[in-house]
């Protein structure tokens, strides 16, 4: 009896199980016909003799499940860009139609776009100021290029742009820490700005992130792509973060170069396809123009004490030349298809951005010296020729400026020379809803726009004039070193046996002192006609070149002070003392953030310059 009753039921029960968990095969639910049990193969699949497989994935009906969807999308934030390692074809960087949302360090999960960095209308005040104050020394990317790409928000769509976009705005706040504070008090987002640092850490953050984890593995770089690390070691340089900003100038050297000799090959390789193509004028230029810039910032660190071997960048030779330097013309005149030419009577911008290079190529020889033998390696006689072939090139690097190019240095011409100081131009924060004020720098450039192109040329004038001196102060503290210690070694000045070479070696000194002296007086002719108008917007820059030239002028041996130098040593060590103060960018306070009494200090900084630049025009030193 218990037979009878159970086989029933176990048979019932197998049945049940059988038709729950049984689905149709993916053949026959993509045909929708019934699908036996007999398999698999089940009858239709037999009888058509193809495979019968049940790989099609259930779907659930009904609606979603909400918190299902929110688990599975914070596991997509957290993985951010992990998938993206594994797939390395070309289709693994295009741009999608907008890109998924990322978790930031902060663990908010945002949608990644350029208003992770500001509001909207905010970056678009930071991109006009800087297209204003950093594109006249760093002319790259294409302005209007960008610009079209800017309105037509590519930052949604594409991670290129993106961090380069980001990487800009870094670079701005790291140089103009004041513009950017304006702008986001403006609009009551001063939250994102407690310091200058914590936005330019957050620029490069919104920057990596764009780039992905697959970054490096992609087949090829592109000229933005150099840009970005530019701009990110740039930014990193003016914070004083000196390991990351070598770092990323080392890799936007890589990609510049890579991109360089690319164009190089296709242009030689005549089976290639690209070969036939045109060039495109556009991504040719800004590639020339970011080398370039990488040039003058690789001799700057090594005029300011780093190693030639940090950032290696040999001179040219026959066998390795230099791209040409950047044709002298604007922006809107070069197109992707041709360039048109520079309007008669219209100095281009960057006219300025290549004599600030020609300044820099006179290092070209002792560099070399120092890469292959190391100047040590030739006498006397010959290491005063490699100085004083440098120092006598550079000199006349600017004799051929043009005049909206050149800084009146003749006494009675100070207080004029730079041009807008009778207007009494300043930087105001924005007054919206109301008008900004009459002598406010934007509001002027608005109602004459010529005022602004004549405000960029300023901030080159400037930067050619402060390089030239630090180049010139290089050559003569080199040869003074040099020449310090031959007479240690030498026991000079007890040793009778170099007396027949006297007259030479008193000659060579002479002139060296004298342009020591002369360094002294160009120096406060500078100093003396700087203004924060057009020293602040750049001033990682301009600052640190003009204060480690009177750095060096200050703390040299006494017996190296001419009679100019021991003269005006006082105002040198109070413009020293500012322009160190200054050179601090947006340093927190005890609280962290920046305070209204530390942007009050600020101001008074410049207004103590300018107190010291009134009281040297009267004491009648220059």
């Amino acid at each position: 009896m218990q037979a009878l009753s159970t086989s029933p039921t176990h048979s019932s029960s197998a049945h049940n199980k059988v038709t729950r968990l049984r689905r149709a095969c993916d053949m026959c639910s993509q045909r929708k016909v019934k699908c036996d049990e007999s398999g698999p193969p089940c009858k239709p699949c037999a009888d058509l003799e193809v495979e019968c497989t049940f790989h099609r994935a259930m779907k659930r009906r009904g609606p979603p499940n909400k918190h299902a969807e929110a688990a599975k999308a914070a596991k997509r934030a957290r993985g951010g860009d992990e998938n993206m390692m594994f797939d390395q074809s070309p289709e693994a960087h295009a741009a999608p139609a907008s890109l998924s949302p990322v978790l930031l360090h902060d663990g908010t999960n945002e949608r990644l776009d350029g208003e992770l960095v500001a509001p909207w209308p905010v970056m678009e005040l930071l991109l006009d100021d800087f297209f204003t104050y950093i594109h006249p020394l760093v002319p790259f990317p294409h302005e209007p290029t960008f610009r079209r790409a800017f309105a037509a928000r590519a930052d949604r769509v594409s991670r290129e742009f993106l961090a380069l976009l980001a990487s800009m705005i870094g670079v701005l706040v790291a140089s103009f820490p004041r513009s950017a504070r304006a702008h986001l008090k403006s609009t009551h987002s001063t939250n994102l700005f407690p310091t200058s640092l914590t936005m330019i850490e957050r620029c490069r953050h919104v920057a990596l992130v764009a780039r992905g984890s697959a970054f490096m593995a992609k087949t090829e770089m592109s000229v933005d792509d150099a840009a970005t690390s530019y701009f990110l070691g740039l930014a990193s340089a003016y914070t004083l973060q000196h390991k990351t900003s070598k770092r990323f100038m080392a890799e936007a050297m890589a990609f510049c170069r890579e991109a360089i000799a690319r164009k190089q090959k296709d242009s030689l390789d005549m089976d290639s396809p690209v070969a036939s193509k045109h060039i495109d004028h556009i991504q040719d230029q800004m590639s020339k123009r970011i080398f370039w810039v990488l040039v003058a910032g690789v001799r700057s660190m090594i005029q300011l004490g780093s190693s030639i071997n940090e950032l290696p960048l040999p001179p040219p030779t026959a066998q390795e030349p230099y791209p040409e330097q950047p044709l002298e013309v604007d922006d809107e005149y070069i197109f992707s298809s041709h360039i048109l030419p520079q309007p008669d009577g219209l100095l281009p911008l960057i006219a300025g951005f290549n004599r600030n290079i020609r300044v820099y190529t006179t290092m070209n020889e002792l560099v070399g010296v120092d890469m292959c033998y190391g100047i040590n390696f030739f006498d006397w006689s010959a290491q005063k020729n490699i100085l004083f072939n440098g120092l006598a090139a550079v000199k006349g690097s600017t004799e051929d400026l043009p005049p909206e190019l050149q800084v009146k240095i003749e006494q009675g011409q100070i207080q004029d020379s730079l041009g807008f100081d009778k207007s009494d131009l300043q930087y105001h924060p924005p007054a919206f809803p109301l008008s900004q004020p009459a002598n406010d720098v934007r509001h002027a450039f608005s109602q004459h726009p010529m005022r602004r192109r004549q405000l960029q040329f300023e901030i080159q004038k400037a930067n050619i004039y402060a390089s030239q001196l630090a180049t010139r102060s290089y050559f003569v503290e080199r040869y003074l070193n040099l020449r310090d210690a031959r007479r240690a070694q030498l026991n000079y000045a007890d040793s009778g046996d170099h007396h027949q070479h006297d007259e030479e070696v008193d000659d060579r000194d002479s002139q060296v002192m004298q342009e020591r002296e002369l360094i002294v007086q160009n120096l406060l002719t500078v100093l003396a006609s700087i203004n924060q108008r057009n020293i602040e917007p750049n001033g990682g820059s301009l600052v640190n070149k003009i204060r480690q030239v009177a750095s060096t002028l200050l703390n040299d041996a006494p017996e190296r002070k001419g009679t100019m130098a021991t003269k005006v040593e006082d105002y040198l060590g109070r413009f020293l003392e500012i322009l160190t103060k200054l050179e601090k960018t947006g340093a927190p306070s005890n609280t962290g953030s920046m305070t209204p009494q530390d942007e009050e200090q600020e101001l008074q900084h410049w207004a103590s310059l300018r107190d010291i630049q009134i009281q040297l025009a009267d004491s009648g030193q220059l």
